[in-house]
């Protein structure tokens, strides 16, 4: 009875983190929007009781507390669920192998959907100028580790497709304990990388590793027994649902199909398939300070407040200071008015007029408040760095 009971509170408590736990993508956000309608109100009433060194902002997203709150909320009322549920054993019955099913095919849409992105170097992108001529020792381990895994386009695309084949192994019937296996053990990695390096995807990744370890669950004796024990041993394909009348099976093709259109749409509407040769924006690029004025005061070069500049391209601008330390400011531009306005982190804003020669890839920059800042900038072949050039020796006498 109580064995039930908890095979039924998880069952639903999946279901439920699948349905309002936030997954944005392609800036689709309808799945948020109904998290929060539902679900912001006792987040925030929590929150300010219990927690209230919390980032008042609520998002959703993985380890923040209220990504915890939610997870918490979604198991109490699971909780309550399964007591109805476990009045009725056919219910029972029916509902564990259908969760699991559905667990399968969600860890298949998320592999599928990091894959598809390590393939279009969406994930792992390319390091930013700023990040390429920033000290090593002032970046965060987090910000280290995403950055050396964006310089190798060939890793990205190996490990992407290793991620589809996963995949689709669970997608089928017959190879889906393998599959899921391999989903446990890319998962783990993925686990110990996040704790290891603080990488901010924390929950996520614990919360992917238990729905693999549920929808394997059945399977989980069978293969002790087989692998350590030296026992002859079934796997049961019971343990899932099983798609038979034909309306079931047009629905589990159908959602397949959708499930890869969605992920593919962002790609094929932008006709791009490789973001590190994907557009930049205007104005993109690192920039070395030819000549600095001051009120009209021509400082020395050694005497210059900032030595570089960066334009994200995320519409940041970045100053990097003669000690290395970087301030940062999101700008909005106006190339009719050739103006940026500049953004700090207090809301305050304030005006920059520019002017670039794209032959020579000069930039000036005239701050109109405070100091009478004008710089003059050169711009530089960042992508020429040794970090962005893919080379491979395959004995040490190539490298000179």
């Amino acid at each position: 009875m109580i064995k039930a009971y908890f095979k039924n509170t998880f069952a639903t408590f999946f279901i439920l983190a699948f349905l309002f736990v936030p997954f944005t993508s392609g800036g689709i956000n309808y799945q948020y929007q109904v998290t929060e309608y539902l679900f912001s109100k006792p987040v925030i009433f929590i929150q300010d009781h219990f927690f209230k060194q919390s980032i008042k902002n609520i998002d959703f997203s993985s380890d923040t507390i209220s990504l915890n709150i939610l997870f918490l909320l979604l198991l109490l009322i699971s909780a309550v669920i399964s007591i109805i549920l476990n009045k009725s054993k056919n219910t029972t019955i029916k509902f564990i192998p259908v969760s699991k099913t559905i667990s399968s095919y969600y860890i298949a849409f998320i592999l599928l959907k990091y894959g598809i992105d390590k393939i279009f170097k969406k994930q792992f992108y390319l390091p930013e100028p700023n990040i390429l001529y920033a000290q090593f020792g002032d970046l965060t381990k987090d910000t280290l580790y995403w950055s050396v895994m964006g310089l190798s386009y060939s890793y990205s695309i190996c490990t992407g497709i290793f991620e589809v084949l996963i995949t689709i192994l669970i997608l089928i019937k017959k190879t889906r304990v393998f599959g899921l296996c391999l989903a446990i053990a890319a998962l783990v990695n993925i686990i110990i990388i996040n704790f290891s390096f603080d990488i901010s995807v924390k929950t996520f990744s614990v919360f992917l590793f238990l729905v693999s370890l549920f929808a394997l669950s059945a399977y989980i004796k069978p293969l002790w027994d087989f692998f350590f024990a030296g026992k002859t041993t079934s796997l049961n394909p019971a343990t899932h649902a099983d798609f038979k009348t034909p309306r079931l099976k047009i629905l589990q093709y159908l959602s397949v199909t959708g499930f890869i259109a969605y992920i593919l749409f962002p790609y094929l509407s932008a006709a791009s398939f490789n973001d590190d040769n994907a557009d930049r924006p205007l104005l993109h690029g690192a920039y070395e300070i030819e000549d600095f004025v001051v009120n009209q005061d021509t400082l020395d070069k050694m005497n210059f407040p900032v030595k570089k500049v960066f334009i994200h391209r995320n519409n940041y601008i970045i100053f990097q200071l003669n000690d290395g330390k970087m301030i940062d400011y999101f700008f909005e531009i106006n190339p009719i008015k050739k103006q940026l306005t500049l953004q700090d982190y207090k809301k305050n804003n304030s005006i920059v007029f520019y002017d670039c020669v794209n032959k020579t890839g000069s930039l000036t920059l005239r701050f109109t408040t405070g100091k009478k800042w004008l710089m003059k900038l050169n711009k530089l072949d960042w992508r020429a760095l040794p970090a962005l050039q893919d080379k491979l020796h395959l004995t040490i006498d190539e490298i000179q």
